[in-house]
């Protein structure tokens, strides 16, 4: 394969490819920045992906998320022993996060936030990722029902909300 490469002015410049079995492609200079234009967005397009996908995940594991909602409820509430995690479920955007019953147990508002410089609308921003883990213990203190549910951020692992019932 070889390339040869006449330029008498670049704005007509021709780049003509030899193929191995004789075949020549022969490119002009616009051509040729059209392909690596398209290349060069292609290939932006995809690393840009590539990282939209990676925010989406949190850095946080399932484990080390309800390790911290325990130390958590024991802290708020230490007369209660016992709690075993009932469920963890990771939610990119939680706005509004609900109970098992379908109760709201926590909801996001803000009227602005910081976007690079500037201030921006609410709208246009959303909570960070976050673990919701459910807490249960047994009986005790004269209470049948122990619930708690504890929001742990998925990017730092920071307890960003907080809740016990006893029933």
């Amino acid at each position: 394969m070889g390339v040869s490469v006449d330029l008498p002015h670049l704005r007509y410049a021709l780049v003509a490819v030899v193929l191995p079995k004789g075949g020549v492609v022969r490119l002009t200079s616009r051509i040729a920045l059209a392909v690596a234009a398209l290349t060069a967005v292609i290939v932006l397009v995809a690393f840009g992906g590539f990282l939209v996908f990676q925010a989406g995940r949190p850095r946080v594991s399932q484990a080390a998320a309800t390790a911290l909602a325990l130390l958590q409820v024991q802290q708020m509430d230490p007369n209660v022993r016992g709690f075993v995690a009932v469920s963890a479920r990771y939610d990119a955007a939680p706005d509004r996060v609900y109970d098992d019953r379908g109760n709201v147990i926590f909801s996001e508002s803000h009227s602005s936030c910081q976007i690079w410089l500037f201030q921006g609308p609410g709208w246009l921003c959303h909570a960070d990722g976050a673990w919701i883990v459910h807490l249960h213990a047994p009986p005790q203190g004269g209470f049948n029902n122990h619930d708690a549910y504890i929001q742990v951020n998925g990017q730092n692992g920071t307890v960003s909300s907080a809740s016990t019932n006893s029933s």
